[in-house]
């Protein structure tokens, strides 16, 4: 899965988020955990899924002057 994918998915369930956290119904507070728990598992995924890829020295450079 590539980072975009994740990115997509974790907006996904943002979105998820908010819109259960709107409707007011009786197991809102089980909804909202178990979103916020894929959440966390899908920022998880991305963070073990960069861990260990060579650093691209192209994306480095130097900060403008003040």
């Amino acid at each position: 899965m590539t980072s975009p994918d994740i990115a997509f998915e974790i907006v996904n369930l943002a979105v998820s988020l908010v819109q259960a956290q709107t409707t007011g119904k009786v197991q809102q507070d089980a909804t909202l955990a178990t979103i916020l728990l894929q959440i966390i598992n899908k920022a998880v995924q991305a963070y073990q899924d960069h861990t260990g890829q060579p650093l691209d020295p192209s994306l480095i450079k130097a900060e403008d002057v003040l």
